[in-house]
């Protein structure tokens, strides 16, 4: 399903300036500066408790940083919030799925409230999408029934339903097995070939092949 995709038409950069988050009366990070450009990846590293989900949800605008800024291509995010979050697709720490749902009514859902280049009725992609995330047999199971790795894969397929040129993924690799964790590290290199962006924590090492990957270590900046 990768490779029938179009490269993305408003890809742009992410850059932050000097930012700094202060967590109980101590800075957990400071001056932190980057720019990730169209194709690239920017692989968060870092001690539990140096950050990274929090850099994340800064970098989402779910969390308003002490000092500094996050720019999308020159503009404060905060200045653009609705065009922003509508190039964006957040997996975070949590799923973030509907419990009492089925699999596919997730999808759906997710459909509706995201800018979806699928429409909700497109049976072929949904199944398709539920035959790559190894969850085909389990489109009317409930969410609930779901093992761990399965509500992993479910929470990252709301990445593929979108035309977002920026992933921000928080321990993608969570809980998945080898299966898995192959078919997320193809879908993260697809989406930076058709240029795409991403920034990623992740404790497990990252097998993307022909991408330039940017490491930050926020423990070296704390």
């Amino acid at each position: 399903m990768f490779k029938s995709l179009p490269a993305y038409t408003k890809s742009k950069r992410l850059s932050v300036k000097n930012l700094a988050v202060e967590k109980q009366d101590r800075w957990l990070f400071q001056n932190i500066n980057f720019d990730l450009q169209p194709k690239e990846v920017l692989h968060l590293e870092g001690e539990n408790g140096s950050g990274k989900t929090t850099l994340l949800r800064v970098l989402c605008g779910l969390t308003i940083a002490d000092e500094g800024d996050v720019y999308w291509n020159d503009v404060s995010i905060q200045k653009q919030s609705y065009d922003y979050h509508l190039q964006l697709s957040y997996v975070g720490h949590s799923d973030g799925i509907k419990q009492d749902l089925t699999v596919v009514e997730n999808l759906r859902v997710a459909m509706v409230l995201s800018r979806s280049i699928y429409k909700v009725s497109d049976k072929q992609i949904l199944g398709d999408i539920l035959k790559n995330i190894g969850l085909e047999n389990k489109e009317d199971t409930l969410a609930f029934h779901l093992s761990a790795g399965q509500r992993r894969r479910l929470a990252f397929a709301r990445c593929l339903l979108n035309d977002s040129a920026l992933w921000i993924l928080d321990e993608p690799l969570t809980a998945l097995d080898i299966k898995g964790i192959a078919f997320i590290e193809q879908a993260i290199q697809a989406h930076i070939e058709r240029g795409g962006l991403a920034v990623i924590t992740s404790h497990q090492p990252l097998n993307i092949k022909n991408v330039r990957c940017t490491r930050l270590n926020l423990s070296a900046v704390a």
